[in-house]
């Protein structure tokens, strides 16, 4: 019965050995392509040429780097980078939307926690009026700005999950109210054109 046992013990601690080897090897994969990255940007930041001018312009206009998450996935056939949803579905979120004038004005009755339409970055938080405003660069580059936001929940850089609640909107005439812009390429569009249902 002790042979027994001690077999067991030995599978056991291979077992482990194995998990910490394999969560070690991806620890280190994940910091050899960041200096990979690291090193090909800081050559391109010293050569004289269009190419590194435009590199240097792309980094200066928030870069996505969750573009590039996904670039090194497929060439890689791995999952490192969470990819980012990009699928808006337009009756899981909000009550009610009104499209007018580029703005999309949301409003609910008995929910005040604004959620993330899609996966993305924090790039901008402002606050005016008394009222935080805050930006979410998306996977294919669409901004999503929610504005009129009496409180917010995220940081400057944090990466955010659809479905994330991002700040509470504010209270108007027993509902609850936003602003949302949703721009691509300096084109703002409509929640429902967004949206894939």
């Amino acid at each position: 019965m002790s042979e027994s046992y001690n077999n067991y013990l030995k599978k056991k601690d291979k077992k482990e050995k194995k998990k910490k080897s394999k969560f070690i090897d991806k620890l280190f994969y994940r910091i050899f392509l960041s200096s990979l990255c690291l090193l090909i940007l800081s050559l391109f930041s010293s050569l004289d040429n269009n190419i590194s001018k435009y590199v240097n312009k792309s980094i200066n206009n928030n870069i996505n780097f969750l573009q590039i998450g996904s670039f090194v996935d497929n060439i890689f056939a791995t999952n490192i980078f969470n990819k980012g949803e990009i699928t808006v579905y337009s009756s899981n979120f909000y009550e009610e939307v009104i499209f007018d004038n580029d703005i999309n004005y949301v409003s609910n009755h008995s929910f005040s926690g604004v959620e993330a339409l899609v996966d993305g970055i924090v790039i901008g938080i402002s606050k005016i009026d008394n009222r935080y405003e805050v930006t979410i660069q998306a996977v294919d580059d669409t901004l999503y700005i929610y504005q009129d936001l009496e409180t917010i929940d995220v940081r400057l850089y944090e990466y955010i999950k659809c479905k994330s609640i991002i700040g509470k909107a504010y209270y108007k005439v027993d509902q609850y109210q936003f602003k949302l812009l949703i721009k691509k390429d300096q084109k703002l569009y409509s929640y429902y054109e967004n949206a894939e249902d």
